[in-house]
């Protein structure tokens, strides 16, 4: 009888839980229907060329996904698994730009992509969200590969692969929960990013889709339904890709949290 009471309150305090943060979504889908109904989604998508700004994003949070995996994966593997020279101090000031608030460096961005003539260019924001993505994920990666055992790396060895055969053939297919893990992070920060965004990207055709809110906006009146109807259409990917890594993401979060 205990035992079935402090699951009736378990459950209950876990409906509690997710009603506190579905609460501002079911807000939203609701709004977005207020007034003229489904037509909000469809004037979201014509008048304000919602298809354009979200091809923009997603070449933009592909781009940067690829070259975050394809520098941040190989590079953890190696500060776990290899031994080079200031191994550790590489490591340790990798740790020091992460206490840098990427603010903070806007300017001398701004400096750089001027100089090479980058501004309405999707390269200037793939360059520089993969480089202020790639060391939380090189960090996140070589947590889950410390917890790979070290025996694995050294049968291959005595087996005649070399590094990179061991790398791709062994380490890599093991780690698919942490690089679903880096895939959703880089896919969300890229994807959301407003104020390089809109430095960055200053005609119409190039703009992403953080940039839609001011659309709505005149100086005296702001249509909020076409507003939710903006946003619920912007987070749709987002949700399809969290949904499409969501066991990776679940392996990848409990790895390592039992010992042996």
């Amino acid at each position: 009888m205990k035992v079935k009471k402090n699951e009736i309150l378990r459950n209950i305090l876990l409906i509690l839980i997710v009603s506190v943060f579905a609460f501002p979504l079911i807000y939203m889908l609701a709004t977005s229907l207020e007034g003229n109904g489904y037509k909000n989604y469809i004037s979201a998508l014509t008048t304000i060329n919602l298809g354009r700004y979200l091809i923009n994003s997603s070449i933009v949070a592909v781009s940067t996904v690829i070259l975050v995996c394809m520098v941040s994966i190989p590079a953890a593997f190696s500060f776990s698994k290899l031994k080079f020279p200031f191994k550790k101090y590489i490591f340790i000031l990798i740790l020091i730009t992460m206490m840098i608030p990427s603010i903070s460096i806007v300017v001398p961005l701004v400096k750089i992509m001027r100089s090479f003539d980058l501004f309405n260019n999707y390269l200037s924001l793939i360059l520089v969200y993969a480089a202020l993505n790639a060391p939380i994920s090189l960090i996140l990666a070589k947590g889950f590969m410390d917890q790979l055992p070290e025996e694995l790396m050294e049968a291959s060895l005595i087996d005649g692969c070399s590094i990179y055969r061991s790398f791709f053939n062994i380490f890599l297919p093991l780690s698919k929960p942490i690089v679903g893990i880096v895939i959703v992070l880089t896919s969300l920060a890229s994807w959301n990013e407003f104020l390089l965004a809109k430095i960055f990207m200053s005609k119409e055709n190039m703009e992403m889709v953080t940039t839609i809110p001011i659309k709505f906006q005149n100086n005296f009146y702001t249509d909020v339904p076409g507003l939710f109807a903006a946003l619920v259409i912007i987070q749709i990917p987002i949700v399809i890709l969290y949904l499409f890594f969501q066991r990776f993401l679940l392996e990848g979060l409990t790895a390592g949290a039992v010992k042996g």
